[in-house]
């Protein structure tokens, strides 16, 4: 039992002791990037914010909240590759900046018209621990609970672009966003 134990920690020793002593070689360069449930946690902030202030119903306002506040938060360029599918191999550039613009503006619209009615006030958001699928990809989920009302699930899709967490897709209860937006755009993308 001693000579299996020794050799464990002999061959534990050979394997990290390289790295300890060319640790600057190993080590990741230190980054100053915002982990990925802040990002959402700031959004929801602004939101809850804004919310509560009573010109939100104002539409220019309202759509001046998203595009300042809410949009910059999301790879649309991601999204709409996704939302292409397999379609994306046949199209060109200008086709998928065009489908692009589709899935923003679709996307704008429907904020605008699920927001105007939204009051955060009478909500309550439980932001979950981020799940890394590798360096540059994450999973945050979010449970919304209001008055009599079953909670509601959120998980973002997020990927790491230029040390920013951006959103690439939004599960509502199990329905992908980026889903619907597939299956909304689909007599579109048939014609590629």
């Amino acid at each position: 039992m001693k000579y299996y134990l020794s050799l464990v920690l002999i061959l534990f020793l050979s394997i990290a002791g390289p790295a300890h002593a060319n640790k600057s070689y190993y080590a990741p360069a230190t980054q100053s990037i915002e982990n990925p449930v802040n990002t959402i946690q700031n959004t929801l902030d602004k939101l809850q914010k804004f919310s509560a202030n009573r010109d939100n119903t104002n539409p220019k306002l309202l759509r001046a909240f998203i595009v300042n506040e809410i949009i910059p938060h999301f790879a649309f360029d991601q999204m709409t590759r996704w939302v292409a599918g397999p379609f994306a191999r046949r199209m060109n550039p200008s086709n998928m900046l065009a489908l692009e613009e589709r899935v923003t503006n679709s996307f704008l619209t429907s904020l605008d018209n699920r927001l105007s009615n939204y009051n955060a006030s009478k909500i309550r958001a439980n932001i979950r621990r981020a799940q890394f699928r590798g360096p540059s990809e994450a999973i945050v989920t979010a449970f919304f609970f209001s008055p009599n009302q079953h909670p509601d699930r959120l998980d973002f899709r997020m990927k790491l672009q230029n040390n920013l967490w951006k959103i690439v897709d939004v599960t509502a209860n199990g329905l992908s966003a980026s889903l619907y937006y597939r299956n909304h755009f689909l007599s579109t993308l048939r014609q590629f």
